[in-house]
């Protein structure tokens, strides 16, 4: 017998490993960039919005007759100007930063602005910490003053009477309620500028910060404005409560029992013009408090508003900076996005030896799969891709294709033998009596068809006009089924009816006992109010131009620069994707360029001679709202033009190795000819 041969396989080992992918925003570049804002927030925001507040309290603070400069020595006033910020307008930064959105309000008049902002939840608890700020400034003003100051102001919580101990100080009450009326104008000034949104800005010059002399200047005059307007809408506003609510409101049976006690000395007495005259004292009071609260406030927004959008660049501060900032592009939110896109456009653009140097090694990338390029490439035309159907579609949002129930199929009998119903045998012959009792019983043939002649002959006496005395007094089995519709009419469409009528006579009243003058006012703020803006329009349709900018910018520096730094050509692969992307998106725009243009036509020489001062305006205000409109196309037309003219000139003949589609083709030539 042989011997049997065993055999063992070698075992190797070379394993398939496989490359790993560029790693997440959330775990390499966010935590950076948040790191950057909030030393922004600590550094530039809360320091410059503390020392505003204490130079203000400096400089308009403090009752008594002391120098600004004791006021400076003080240590009670560095206290209280540190406890009114803190209390006052530090909250108020803290909520800007936490209901801050990159997505615009998708709105094209102040009144959807309005009811975009009133549906949101943040809205009512921005209002709340306003209010509570305002509330907290006006304790923290009252605890300073001294018992002389507040005699002399005439600001007591309760009136001095001995009938009448719980009579609430008119003046108080008109300080409060004038604080908070401006703090909710100064929200609602807010919502209609979309502060809430991100501003993506330029760097500004070093020479003009927001605490330079012009800018504080600017600001002092805004505020100043926007306060006294305030503050005279307020006075007639409460001139009319008092007149009019405060006497229906003590008539109420159970409001008049826990009102009273407290306000009903407030409603004797006329409100004339004069009255607000006789307390000048409490007007300017309430003016300087409210101009100081709303200038702190609107510092520190515009400071914010300065500083946040600023470029970070946190690619050095790690060990890949490629793969940190081309991570950067992959989250979802916009903010991170346009801080990752900002620092690849200032790379592709560094002329310098380290710029070159890190945009060879992005090129050649070979360790992650898929390349380092072919993210940056892929997720900047999938961005560009969605910005574009959102501009085909007009900022309208996708609609959802309507899904089908599929047909339930009907289960199939199972296969058996038919049961016969009918009689088997032979009937037996009738009786002529029994067939004529038959004949003429309920259930013969002959009544049958008696009960559908006469059915038929009722359904056409119903139709033709014969009067009620030739019809049958017996209610017809069609007239039930009515009388059943009528009585199930649903409650809520006749309350929903009725009061719509009730608001229409009460318009109808009160227009009909208003001015003229009165009438063309409400007609001018109307129209002014729900009138649709040419260039809010076309923002909706461009949610995003800034960030597409940067995008269009980024892609076309590197596409300009693989030329001499590509060693693979990775890049110029994805060179005619890019070209037909920019060509698709650029002849969109200028289609509705050419549309948004034909809005406008100029005043013909009839209209001018006639003066129509009304025809005039309109057409005033139609060119500039296209002026307007074609700025916000601009921001990516520029940039689309800019790039496809760099890449034509950089690549020249070259592009003759590519294939493009025949609309593309022909748009390209047409940069090629030009450059």
């Amino acid at each position: 017998m042989g011997e049997t041969i065993r055999t063992r396989a070698i075992t190797s080992t070379l394993t398939a490993r496989l490359s790993p992918t560029v790693p997440s925003a959330s775990q390499t570049y966010e935590p950076l960039v948040r790191s950057a804002l909030r030393q922004r927030l600590i550094h530039n925001i809360f320091a410059f919005s503390v020392a505003f507040t204490l130079v203000v309290s400096i400089l308009l603070g403090g009752e008594d007759e002391t120098s600004a400069f004791t006021r400076l020595l003080s240590p009670g006033t560095w206290t209280m100007a540190c406890l009114k910020w803190f209390v006052g307008v530090l909250p108020v930064i803290a909520m800007r930063k936490v209901y801050l959105t990159s997505a615009a309000t998708p709105a094209t008049s102040p009144a959807k602005m309005l009811t975009n902002a009133i549906a949101k939840p943040s809205t009512r608890r921005c209002l709340a910490v306003y209010m509570t700020c305002t509330l907290m400034l006006i304790t923290l003003s009252m605890s300073s003053f001294t018992s002389d100051e507040r005699e002399n102001l005439r600001l007591n919580v309760f009136v001095k009477s001995r009938k009448h101990p719980y009579y609430l100080n008119g003046r108080l009450l008109f300080l409060i309620l004038a604080q908070l009326w401006l703090a909710a104008s100064f929200l609602l000034r807010n919502i209609m500028l979309d502060r809430f949104v991100f501003r993506w800005t330029k760097s500004f010059n070093s020479s003009e910060p927001p605490y330079s002399p012009s800018n504080l200047l600017k600001l002092l005059l805004k505020m100043a404005l926007f306060t006294s307007f305030s503050l005279m809408v307020y006075s007639v506003a409460f001139g009319l409560s008092r007149m009019l609510a405060l006497p229906l409101l003590l008539k109420l049976p159970v409001m008049s029992s826990i009102v009273r006690p407290f306000v009903a000395h407030l409603a004797k007495g006329t409100w004339t013009l004069t009255l607000p005259i006789l307390h000048w004292s409490l007007l300017v009071r309430s003016f300087m408090m409210g101009l100081v609260t709303v200038m702190s406030w609107e510092f520190a927004e515009s400071l914010f508003d300065a500083y946040v959008p600023q470029p970070i660049k946190v690619g050095a501060l790690t060990a890949d900076p490629n793969v940190t900032v081309v991570s950067g592009i992959t989250t979802q939110d916009t903010v991170f996005t346009h801080f990752a896109y900002s620092e690849l456009a200032g790379l592709a653009s560094d002329e310098s030896s380290a710029g070159s140097t890190r945009r060879t090694a992005l090129f050649g990338d070979q360790k992650y799969s898929p390349s380092l390029w072919n993210v940056l490439a892929r997720q900047s035309l999938l961005r560009l891709g969605q910005d574009y159907q959102t501009f085909l579609r007009r900022g309208a949002p996708i609609t959802p294709p309507v899904a089908v129930a599929p047909a339930i199929p009907k289960p199939k009998d199972p296969p058996s033998t038919p049961l016969i119903r009918k009689a088997i045998f032979k009937a037996p012959r009738q009786s002529p009596l029994s067939s004529m009792l038959d004949s003429v019983s309920s259930e013969s043939e002959l009544s049958k068809a008696a009960s559908a002649v006469a059915g038929e002959m009722e359904e056409r006496a119903s139709q033709m006009h014969i009067p009620e005395l030739f019809r049958s007094v017996a209610p017809s089995s069609a007239a039930a089924p009515a009388a059943n519709t009528v009585l199930a009419k649903p409650t809520s469409s006749i309350i929903s009816s009725f009061i719509a009528q009730v608001q229409s006579h009460s318009r109808d009243f009160v227009v009909s006992r208003c001015p003229a003058w009165l009438k063309e006012s409400a007609i001018i703020w109307n129209k002014w109010f729900y009138r649709e803006r040419l260039n809010k329009v076309v923002e909706v349709c461009l949610p995003n131009r800034e960030l597409d900018a940067l995008i269009i910018e980024a892609l076309s520096r590197f596409v300009c620069a693989s030329l001499s730094e590509d060693r693979y050509g990775v890049v110029q692969r994805d060179i005619p994707r890019i070209l037909e992307a920019f060509l698709s998106f650029l002849s969109a725009i200028e289609e509705y360029q050419i549309e948004v243009n034909t809005k406008y036509t100029p005043p013909t020489p009839d209209e001018l001679s006639q003066g129509n001062t009304k025809i005039l305006e309109e057409k005033e205000m139609m060119r500039l709202e296209v002026a307007r409109a074609g700025d916000v196309l601009v921001v990516v037309s520029d940039a689309l033009k800019t790039g496809v003219a760099n890449i034509s000139r950089t690549f020249g003949d070259k592009l003759v190795a590519f294939k493009f589609p025949p609309r593309t083709a022909r748009k390209l030539q047409s940069f090629v000819d030009y450059t």
